[in-house]
């Protein structure tokens, strides 16, 4: 469960309960409310475990670990609800030319910026880490995370060459002639 105080942060000891909830999160949705949390420019952390997560369950080697985050609210420069979302963990992957267990560490800052669908357009004065997301009040906030880490994921992870189980394609091409060397012969053989 999210700890969440306004105004400030406290980590509380593992599997303790916070005595005040912030009003402007609600567990039993794990919903938040972005302009709030924003206004209030209060923090929530937490701890979620990948297998409450489906759709990354997909991209892993395995359904273990967990990503620690932490979801700061402040305003943008057009004074605009932001989040500053920081991922952190150890995931394992599978590596596209081995299939074996590829570890990767995770650390993902982001800032979205919070609008209506009214709202939504290019970012003009905002930096390229920045990206807008529609809300009309209420975020399901394990939703969105698991969201960024799905996005973090890279499509084809590998292995360094050096390091890959699976022979690389130059030590292929070394251990076995190729089928068309015969052919090469016929071609320069002269008539």
């Amino acid at each position: 469960m999210p700890r969440f105080f306004s105004g400030r942060h406290v980590h509380a000891p593992e599997g303790a309960m916070a005595t005040k909830e912030h009003p402007a999160v609600s567990s039993a949705t794990r919903a938040i409310d972005p302009a709030r949390l924003a206004r209030d420019r209060s923090r929530i952390s937490g701890k979620l475990p990948v297998e409450q997560m489906p759709r990354l369950a997909d991209l892993l080697f395995s359904g273990e670990g967990v990503v620690s985050y932490a979801v700061q609210g402040d305003t943008s420069a057009k004074g605009q609800p932001l989040l500053h979302i920081r991922l952190t963990g150890d995931l394992a992957v599978c590596c596209q030319r081995c299939l074996g267990r590829l570890p990767l560490h995770l650390d993902v800052q982001r800032d979205l910026v919070v609008v209506t669908a009214e709202e939504l357009g290019p970012l003009d004065d905002e930096d390229d880490d920045t990206d807008a997301i529609t809300s009309t009040g209420s975020l399901d906030l394990h939703d969105l995370l698991e969201q960024e880490i799905v996005l973090s994921v890279p499509i084809a992870p590998r292995h360094a060459e050096n390091v890959c189980g699976a022979r690389s394609g130059a030590a292929k091409d070394e251990a076995s002639p190729s089928p068309f060397s015969a052919l090469e012969k016929l071609r320069r053989r002269p008539d």
